[in-house]
Order: structure tokens, then sequence, then C-alpha cells
């Protein structure tokens, strides 16, 4: 868990995904390899991050710290980046290539954290490819299911 209490970073889930390799949630190609990369750090830089800023400025900060207009930025700031990834991800089924990687759990969590806070009600091809991923037999439960049965 990383300091801010959300999810592994990317480093700790491309740790896991060497080491347990038989699973084949990392090519072995060098370019599918690094397409991987490049969408598990975009996720975490351009989509994760302003999802922590509409956090802090919600409810982490102290009220009298929070700034409302840094919720209206970092919404923008996420809509903007979502577009490059919805443009992408229209007619794939996955982020790279032909089978589900680590860059496609930590985009699915991603988008499901901003799918609460309705940020992807534009984005239909973010929304479809978010809820593919939770679909799969294996999948972990999404942030309201989860929510629900710790309250319960």
């Amino acid at each position: 868990m990383n300091a801010a209490g959300g999810y592994p970073p990317v480093a700790i889930v491309l740790y896991l995904a060497e080491k347990f390799a038989d699973k084949n949630l990392l090519p072995v190609g060098l370019l599918p390899r690094a397409m991987v990369h490049r969408w598990l750090l975009f996720t975490a830089t351009e989509l994760e991050q302003p999802l922590w800023r509409i956090a802090r400025h919600t409810a982490i900060y102290p009220k009298d710290k929070r700034l409302p207009g840094e919720v209206a930025l970092a919404r923008q700031d996420f809509q903007d980046m979502a577009a490059v990834m919805d443009a992408h991800i229209g007619g794939r089924q996955f982020l790279v290539g032909d089978s589900v990687t680590v860059a496609d759990l930590v985009a699915a969590y991603t988008l499901d954290w901003a799918n609460e806070v309705h940020l992807l009600d534009a984005s239909q091809h973010l929304r479809s490819y978010m809820d593919r991923m939770y679909a799969r037999p294996k999948a972990p439960p999404r942030i309201a299911e989860a929510l629900a049965s710790v309250r319960a």
C-alpha cells in the first residue's frame, strides 16, 4: 500500500508480475513490455494523480485546507487524459496485445475509482473496458462493492 493509502505502486505491481511470470501478466517481447510500462506510468501519473487531488480536497485534508477550485482543475485534468486512453482502447479488448496485462489491472482499478466520482460519464469506451475487466471470473470486487462489504 502506498503512503496515501491506495493500491500498490507500479513498482510492486511489476515485481509481482515478474515473480509470478506463469500468470502471463507481463509480455515477454521488448515492444509489448514497453507498451505495458507506458500504460502503467500513464495511469499512475495522468489518471491516478488527479484522483488523489480530488480526494485530498474533498475528504482527506482538514476542511480549512481544502481548495474547491483544485477539485475542478483535477477533474478537468483527469478528463483530458482519460480521453487519450478512451481513444486508444476504442476497438481493443486490452491496453496492450491480445490478453490481460498488469497495465489492464491497474487501469481498471483506477477507472473504477474515477467512476465512483462520476468522471467516466462521457467515456463509453473506458466504461465498457472497465466493465470487461471486472467481469473476469477472478476479478476482485469493484470499489463500491468492497466498501459496502466492509460497512455491512
